[in-house]
């Protein structure tokens, strides 16, 4: 599962990293030689980032590629280690749970108001869905981080 996924995460950052780049070149373009800008190039531009940023934390994730201290964790014992990678674990976990579940809630809200974006008329939870899938993405990282790092304690252990 986890070469899917992470086929599936990095089709998502080519996309949306390709399609802002097409997006905004096309844009300079227009502004240079028809001198008029395309109003809808922001809006199409902007929610894509939001899908790159979380998707791209879920590889960041994946990779153990994240900001941290971590002079403390290097020099405790291996049992202070196990707890404290299940600890963080946790806490990153709740984190990304809570900005999914208000996630779904904020995408529920969009769907039952009919909202629409402000340029192109479409519906806004198709975008705003790359904020709750991009959290449930670093929920499945941070599970199989925190499990492989404590198999990996685990066995400097025996």
């Amino acid at each position: 599962m986890s070469k899917v996924l992470s086929f599936i995460e990095n089709s998502l950052l080519i996309f949306s990293a390709s399609a802002m780049c097409i997006i905004a070149f096309a844009n300079v373009l227009s502004r240079y030689f028809l001198n008029h800008s395309f109003a809808f190039t922001e809006e199409i531009t902007i929610n894509l980032f939001v899908l790159l940023t979380f998707v791209g934390a879920a590889v960041g994730v994946r990779n153990r590629s994240h900001l941290g201290f971590s002079l403390l964790y290097d020099k405790a014992n291996l049992s202070l280690k196990k707890g404290l990678t299940i600890f963080v674990g946790m806490i990153v976990i709740a984190v990304f749970l809570i900005f999914t579940y208000y996630g779904v809630k904020m995408v529920q809200f969009q769907m039952m108001t009919n909202q629409t974006t402000p340029s192109l008329g479409w519906k806004q939870w198709i975008f705003s869905m790359g904020f709750p899938l991009g959290c449930l993405l670093c929920i499945i990282r941070a599970v199989e981080s925190t499990v492989n790092e404590y198999k990996n304690l685990q066995m400097e252990s025996e």
